[in-house]
């Protein structure tokens, strides 16, 4: 068996698809397109994936990794799987890793773009959301720059998209979620050397 992790991303529309359903989705592609995944042992065995931290629903997620396990994989296996994806999710890069830790256990942190719908944000924006991720010991880094809010987050399990579109309704900045484009550009690990988040592959 072979461990591929991908990037993907997933815009447009299918962005109101459900974390939940991605390995259905994805995996009945996989099945489409002649692939042959590796199942989990138990009562009601399913085919073996891992995903990263949960993005919310209406969130683009523009470089999201994911694990999945396949008998045999190539390049042509690549095109063939990517060929059958809806519209919305893209299959940007893949790379072959060695098994050992859970997906979610090699991330630490994420990199959001929140700029306003309709309207630019203004710099207090960048002040709610930076206090609200500090409150939660998750701020890596904050920055504003045109109406748009770049913000760097660790513990993803408790510093969601939601928690911080609460925080701007809270504080009068936005209504809610109408308001707002969030994008989440990328997720991995933390590397406070060079101050950014490292991908997985």
């Amino acid at each position: 068996m072979s461990r591929i992790r991908i990037i993907f991303e997933k815009r447009g529309l299918f962005t109101f698809v459900n974390h939940m359903d991605l390995p259905v989705v994805f995996s009945r592609a996989a099945r489409r397109a002649g692939l042959t995944q590796e199942f989990t042992q138990g009562f009601s065995p399913h085919p073996r994936i891992s995903l990263a931290s949960p993005l919310a629903i209406g969130v683009e997620g523009l470089a999201e990794p994911a694990d999945f396990w396949f008998e045999k994989w190539d390049e042509e296996s690549f095109l063939r799987w990517s060929a059958m994806l809806p519209e919305g999710l893209k299959i940007l890069k893949y790379a072959e890793v060695e098994d050992g830790l859970n997906l979610a256990k090699l991330i630490d942190a994420a990199v959001y773009r929140i700029s306003g719908e309709g309207a630019p944000l203004d710099g207090r924006a960048a002040q709610v959301l930076s206090d609200e991720a500090a409150r939660l010991n998750a701020l890596f880094a904050c920055s504003f720059a045109e109406g748009t809010v770049t913000l760097t987050v660790g513990d993803l399990e408790h510093c969601g998209a939601g928690l911080l579109v609460k925080a701007l309704a809270a504080a009068g900045v936005v209504s809610g979620w109408q308001d707002l484009r969030m994008e989440r550009l990328t997720v991995g690990k933390w590397n406070a050397e060079a101050g950014a988040v490292l991908p997985l592959i």
